[in-house]
């Protein structure tokens, strides 16, 4: 099977190479969190060890990340999310700062996973923003990631238009 023009195999191995599973510590250590779930307490202990010993690896990093977004810790969940971007833009060759990568620097308007990724962790920083009430800010973010993604994949102009209406849907 041919995606984009890669083979599946060469795709996966493409893949692996940007989301390596994190080590069995790590793992272990989320899947406790995940057990926890219902002690929000308990569980965020064990994810803020996975982050402590672990927090390089992108799996600890979203698992912390989606344990606050679900939690409703908002404010919280930025980092996590700026991190994961980060990690991406790193594995990528990207600019450290998101104001300096340009629509040249990865095939950000195509499918490709690591490009893909690293939009969505930032379309989450903007989103998040925008619901705390920074609404410019998150804009700004989401306005830049439309920059990158020519062809709208990522659908930020339906979103920016719902959060300039203060969340309303069309009437």
């Amino acid at each position: 099977m041919e995606l984009s023009g890669v083979s599946e195999s060469r795709w996966e191995e493409l893949s692996a190479g940007l989301f390596p599973p994190a080590p069995e510590e790590a793992q272990a250590l989320l899947g406790k969190a995940a057990r926890s779930w219902l002690e929000t307490d308990r569980a965020w202990e064990y994810l803020r060890e996975a982050d402590r010993l672990h927090g390089e690896h992108l799996p600890v990093v979203i698992g912390c990340y989606k344990f606050l977004f679900y939690k409703g810790r908002l404010a919280e969940a930025i980092p996590y999310a700026e991190r994961a971007a980060a990690i991406m833009a790193g594995r990528l060759g990207l600019p450290a700062r998101f104001e300096d990568v340009s629509p040249e620097d990865a095939p950000f308007s195509e499918y490709e996973a690591g490009p893909r990724f690293y939009l969505f962790a930032m379309k989450a920083v903007g989103y998040l923003y925008a619901r705390l009430g920074e609404t410019e800010r998150g804009i700004r973010i989401l306005e830049r990631i439309r920059i990158l993604d020519g062809r709208d994949l990522m659908g930020i102009a339906p979103l920016v238009t719902v959060i300039r209406r203060g969340g309303r849907e069309e009437e």
